[in-house]
């Protein structure tokens, strides 16, 4: 008469159990990291729409010969810490310039937009709530835009040394040859906006 050994299936069973287990604790580290990455990606497409609004609204309300303003996706550098979008104008006489970066012909090395120019504060609450400040203003001074979703009247730029400044050594360098300062600006100027979140270096598309 054959013996039949009872202690395989339930060793059997205990390997399955514990599989489903390392399962189940893989599915919930991955559903956390997915729900804190989405969390993060919600407080930068925030923010840089209203940065993105700010510099496009700027440049057509004062900038006569802009055919359009396009940026592109925001982008993540974790070398860097660093958060950046590149803002591009297009003129009239069909030339393309990127705003922020190296003007080789002048001489003149402009800093990015994003953390370094334009946004001062990006980041949580102990609550969760989002934390976002723009560098400048109607006023010319920081303000606080972390509960707007449209860019307030407030954040409207008259003056903007930094943009005026880079537009100037473009013009001076002939990567833009329709553009000139006028009040009224280009008010048919399409403009673009990009909320699409790269995590790396901005790519040469963009440069």
């Amino acid at each position: 008469m054959a013996v039949v050994d009872k202690k395989k299936p339930r060793k059997s069973k205990w390997k399955k159990a514990i599989g489903i287990l390392f399962l189940v604790i893989a599915l919930l580290i991955g559903g956390k990291w997915y729900m804190d990455r989405k969390k993060v990606d919600g407080l930068y497409r925030h923010g840089f729409s209203l940065l993105e609004e700010q510099i496009a609204t700027y440049i057509v309300e004062h900038y006569a010969g802009v055919s359009k303003v396009e940026f592109s996706p925001i982008y993540v550098d974790r070398s860097t810490e660093s958060l950046d979008i590149v803002p591009v104008i297009y003129d009239t006489d069909g030339n393309r310039a990127v705003l922020g970066g190296n003007v080789p012909k002048q001489n003149i090395m402009f800093a990015t937009y994003g953390s370094h120019v334009g946004l001062t504060a990006i980041d949580f609450t102990i609550d969760g709530n989002h934390i976002i400040y723009l560098g400048n203003s109607k006023n010319g001074e920081e303000i606080d835009v972390s509960d707007s979703t449209v860019l307030p009247e407030a954040a409207r730029l008259e003056k903007s040394r930094d943009i005026d400044d880079n537009i100037e050594a473009l013009v001076a360098d002939n990567q833009l040859t329709a553009i000139y300062k006028q009040d009224g600006g280009s008010p048919n100027a399409e403009i673009v906006y990009n909320l699409n979140i790269i995590r790396g270096e901005v790519d040469d598309k963009w440069q």
